[in-house]
């Protein structure tokens, strides 16, 4: 570039004026200075030594002198651009060789592959040979095929050990392999479908993902953004059920190849991995350190494994038919994982155990770790877990013992609705239950379980002892199971009684028409139980067995603020709530229960600071929906005070029905349900609005005015009737 410039320069130099003064000195040291003007003449001056020359100006030489620099910075002009234009047209043609280069090399690769591809067309079109296969399920099957240009539709999982001939197509692939065609979609073309094989695995379910486009080369996928739904993806198109885990940078080695695929995004529901978004392809900048891989789950079993009964024992998976037995990790496993496990055997639930006699621990692979399972699911491998965790050791085995599909029967009474309580868990032997901590809640299970409606305990010693093994004791009932197996209870076979503490029970399918009823029959424990009313369908309450002597059928509870109470007519009338909890029974079932005896009310409460009071009264009784369940109540008693408004109607917040005109009374105060006067009586309905001593809002919570004003909300309260 340099000697371009200087060519340039001196190249324009030809174009200067001459000099417009030469000077010399003669021999007396005076200046002698020649002027030349344009027009080539000269002008001699003798300017004598110390003199000053500034004087000394022959004609138009400021003019020339003017122009000269003038024409001058012209040309300083002319060559920076000349500068500029050479240094761009050098930057283009270095950039031109580099692209000529590249593209060279490009190229030679395309011819390398067209070559590779043509070679393998040829091979294709003239060879017969015999394939062997390893399908998803383990079959395996030999075919004799006729290979053609066209690429092969439907699963082929090349088999990863065994050489199978001599001919092309049985090279070993160490891969499990599928090729799918995708189906042309209206208003696009037929698509080439997108090859997958998994290599490097330990298992046929695993391994480093592979894929090529058509009859190309393997290459494998980045795994930018590599998830479970690009896995499971993967995993349906190799013919497994799901995948169980995603493994990232080069976890099952690095591939050699290209890397086809990058930024892969599946939304999980697609049966091929060419219907998913994805990057060009070919198109990466991604190295194999970034390979990704997957595990599949394949058709896996579980077993319980060591126990001296079938329903217990060491939990063992194998995920899938070419895998080995291995046990589960006991880090992060719950109850919630038992049942899951027992379900999917079978069983209707499950605990876990630990030291179950003979089972010991496990002695191969540890599969699955920190499972968890939300309690829904019918597999365990539908839960979350680690695969292969490297943090546990055997002594962590997860041992189980599963209940359910457990029979019961009742032996040795007067007829087939009452005797002792024998279980026998699966198809093991008959046993009898340990009456330690039995009561009418473990009764009604075990009466609903038999198709009775409730039931009611007998123990010591009321029926026959029995003789054979003594499966349950401590059973822990709520009462609201639906079989023995459901309810909380300890290892089978693990008591210390004898049978001299056998449990029996008494079942019945009329309904007790309130808890008095049930008290009277011989029921002591408080619970939820079916009352008789005159409803197509019997309604359940809460059986208050410990309050006063017992017997009161609870009708409102509030206790932790887990229910609200904001509610609307038709909800208050039907009821709402939980009975274990916090509910309201409704104004129906209270109408028709008052109804047909005389009932008395007492209303119990409990401040924040413990301290409890009561409010009781002799009399109380709800007219029907057509008098707006009126209000009957009377004879109070107690240490509460008295805040019952007899003769009133009932009000919600969508119904209006308090004396005051043009004012709603439950809207103001809490927009719970209750029998309003005015506005300045508050309820037991209204918000809970927790701890907030004597300065909470006006009416607003759970309100006894006469014990601690209109502005302290209780902790609990509950209303409960009795005969």
């Amino acid at each position: 570039m340099a000697s371009v410039v200087l060519l340039a320069v001196f190249l324009l130099s030809g174009s200067f004026p001459a000099r417009a003064q030469d000077t010399r000195t003669d021999q007396a040291g005076s200046a002698l200075r020649e002027y030349v003007d344009k027009g080539y003449c000269t002008y001699t001056y003798v300017v004598p030594p110390g003199s000053r020359t500034e004087g000394c100006t022959p004609p138009g030489l400021e003019r020339q002198l003017a122009e000269t620099e003038e024409e001058t910075g012209r040309l300083k002009n002319q060559v920076d651009r000349l500068s500029s234009l050479v240094e761009i047209l050098i930057s283009r043609m270095n950039n031109l060789s580099a692209e000529l280069k590249e593209e060279k090399g490009r190229s030679a690769q395309l011819e390398q592959n067209l070559t590779q591809e043509l070679q393998e067309q040829e091979t294709r079109l003239q060879t017969k040979c015999t394939c062997e296969r390893l399908v998803p399920d383990g079959v395996i099957s030999t075919t004799a095929a006729t290979l053609t240009s066209e690429p092969e539709t439907g699963a082929t999982m090349m088999s990863p050990t065994e050489p199978l001939s001599t001919t092309p197509c049985a090279k070993s692939t160490e891969a499990a392999e599928i090729t799918t065609t995708n189906q042309p979609t209206p208003g696009a073309g037929t698509a080439t479908g997108i090859q997958v094989r998994l290599v490097s695995g330990s298992t046929p379910i695993e391994g480093r993902v592979e894929v090529r486009n058509g009859t190309g080369r393997w290459g494998s996928v980045c795994d930018d953004n590599f998830d479970l739904q690009d896995a499971d993806v993967v995993c349906r198109q190799l013919g497994f059920r799901a995948a169980l885990e995603v493994k990232l940078a080069g976890h099952f080695g690095e591939g050699s190849g290209n890397v086809w695929l990058d930024e892969v995004a599946c939304r999980g529901n697609e049966t091929d991995l060419g219907d998913c978004p994805a990057d060009s392809w070919g198109r990466s900048d991604c190295s194999h350190k970034e390979d990704a891989g997957v595990v599949c789950a394949d058709k896996s079993a579980i077993r319980l494994f060591g126990g001296h009964v079938p329903w217990e024992g060491r939990l063992e998976v194998r995920p899938g038919e070419k895998s080995g037995w291995g046990v589960v990790c006991n880090t992060g496993w719950t109850e919630a994982a038992a049942g899951v496990v027992c379900r999917q055997m079978g069983y209707t639930g499950g605990m876990t155990s630990s030291g179950l006699p003979g089972v010991g621990e496990g002695r191969g692979q540890i599969w699955l770790g920190d499972v968890t399972c939300s309690g829904d699911e019918t597999n365990i491998l539908s839960c979350g877990f680690s695969w292969e965790p490297s943090d546990c050791d055997h002594s962590q085995d997860v041992q189980i013992i599963c209940t359910g599909a457990v029979s019961a029967r009742l032996v040795g009474g007067q007829n087939a609705s009452e005797g002792r309580v024998e279980v026998r868990p699966g198809n093991g032997d008959w046993g009898t239950v340990c009456d330690d901590d039995f009561d009418d809640r473990d009764a009604q299970v075990v009466c609903r379980q038999l198709g009775y409606r409730n039931g009611v305990a007998r123990v010591g010693e009321v029926f026959p002892d029995g003789t054979a093994n003594i499966w349950l004791d401590n059973l822990n009932c709520t009462g609201n199971e639906s079989s023995v197996g459901d309810c909380e209870i300890n290892r089978w076979g693990d008591h210390d009684c004898t049978h001299k503490e056998d449990a029996g029970v008494v079942c019945s399918n009329a309904a007790e028409k309130d808890c008095a009823e049930y008290h009277s029959s011989g029921v002591t424990t408080s619970g939820v139980y079916p009352i008789g009313l005159r409803l197509p369908d019997d309604v359940e309450a809460y059986c208050d067995m410990d309050t006063a002597g017992g017997g009161w059928t609870v009708i409102q509870r509030r206790q932790d603020g887990s229910v609200p109470f904001n509610r609307t007519w038709e909800e208050y009338k039907l009821g709402f709530g939980n009975k274990n909890g916090e509910y309201w029974l409704g104004n129906e079932n209270i109408h028709l229960l008052t109804s047909q005896k005389n009932y008395s009310l007492r209303v119990d409460i409990m401040d924040w600071t413990g301290a409890t009071a009561f409010a009781l009264y002799s009399t109380f009784r709800v007219s029907g929906e057509s008098d707006q369940y009126r209000l009957h109540i009377s004879g109070y008693s107690g240490t509460a005070g008295d805040y019952m408004n007899n003769g009133q109607r009932f009000s919600t917040v969508d119904r209006d029905n308090d004396i005051l005109s043009g004012v709603h009374c439950s809207q103001q105060l809490g927009q719970g349900g209750w029998w309003f006067i005015n506005c300045r009586t508050s309820a037991l309905n209204g918000g809970y609005l927790g701890n907030c001593g004597r300065s909470c809002p006006f009416g607003q919570g759970l309100v006894w005015f006469p014990w601690t004003g209109n502005t302290y909300s209780l902790k609990s309260v509950s209303m409960k009737i009795r005969p």
